[in-house]
């Protein structure tokens, strides 16, 4: 691999997004009622806990869990693994679709966040009469602040490439800088790479135990997830790497040709499909060791 020509590709072909997701997390330590089940079991001061649940409520679960990791696991699925402090690749092929994505999960967002500013004084009275004693009204909140704890970010940053250090420094330390950007750029970059093989395999591997078992009953979220990932593989092949992309076109066409009800219901199809996965996965071996 080249790495000069590897790090000019990658900072063209992508950008860096590091998407954060805030919410109120409807908890409270309580020190009181911790000391005193301490007490009333005659326990050491570091036996537990107690923890109050503040709002116990379907429209905040709606927007603090459901939701919150619903954009979540898809902005992983719109984007590659990159570094570990949270940003992630975003192939400049798939920049459309995201920000047409992310512009759908806002408005999704804001009207799950207006419906629980909405109910958040009621949801705070009714906490009263199951927390009863453990109630504090301290513990919540104010009515018009409420709406400041939900809150989702999309920061951007271009792809670290040579040439970029703009410093007043000696040529040999800026060269040593700038090898060690690129040696991370191309360390990432076979990360994300991995990560799209990751995808596939993994996906062939669930349909291959999922289907070679007769007995075994599936969803069609098996069959449409599987063309979910060969459909955003066409965008997230940031290297443009033709052994996946090969493989990817022959899962395409090899194991979603069918509707879930025909792998269902046609025994002699399910069972070719699955040794089309088998085949597949045996296929994909080697790959930026994806497949054991």
């Amino acid at each position: 691999m080249n790495t000069k020509s590897t790090d000019t590709a990658i900072h063209n072909r992508a950008v860096l997004v590091w998407l954060t997701i805030t919410t109120w997390q409807a908890r409270k330590f309580d020190k009181r009622a911790t000391a005193k089940v301490h007490s009333d079991f005659q326990a050491g001061d570091n036996a537990g806990r107690y923890t109050k649940q503040l709002v116990n409520d379907p429209v905040y679960k709606t927007l603090a869990t459901t939701l919150a990791n619903t954009i979540r696991a898809e902005h992983y699925g719109h984007t590659l693994a990159w570094a570990d402090e949270g940003w992630r690749l975003l192939p400049t092929a798939n920049y459309a679709k995201y920000t047409a994505w992310l512009r759908q999960q806002q408005n999704a967002w804001d009207t799950a966040r207006n419906d629980f500013v909405a109910a958040y004084p009621t949801l705070r009275d009714n906490a009263r009469s199951y927390l009863n004693g453990l109630w504090r009204a301290e513990d919540y909140p104010k009515p018009s602040e409420i709406a400041d704890r939900f809150a989702i970010a999309v920061q951007y940053a271009p792809v670290p490439a040579q040439g970029d250090i703009r410093v007043n420094l000696a040529s040999d330390q800026i060269a040593s800088i700038e090898q060690t950007i690129t040696d991370r750029v191309q360390s990432a970059t076979q990360t994300a790479m991995q990560d799209a093989w990751t995808r596939l395999y993994d996906c062939v591997r669930n349909m291959h135990a999922r289907l070679q078992d007769p007995r075994a009953i599936f969803r069609d979220s098996l069959i449409e997830n599987a063309r979910e990932i060969t459909d955003s593989l066409t965008r997230l092949n940031i290297t443009n790497d033709p052994n996946l992309e090969s493989m990817r076109a022959r899962v395409a066409q090899e194991l979603t040709q069918y509707t879930p009800d025909t792998l269902r219901d046609v025994p002699r199809v399910r069972q070719q499909t699955a040794d089309k996965a088998a085949e597949i996965m045996s296929a994909m071996s080697g790959f930026y060791g994806v497949a054991q």
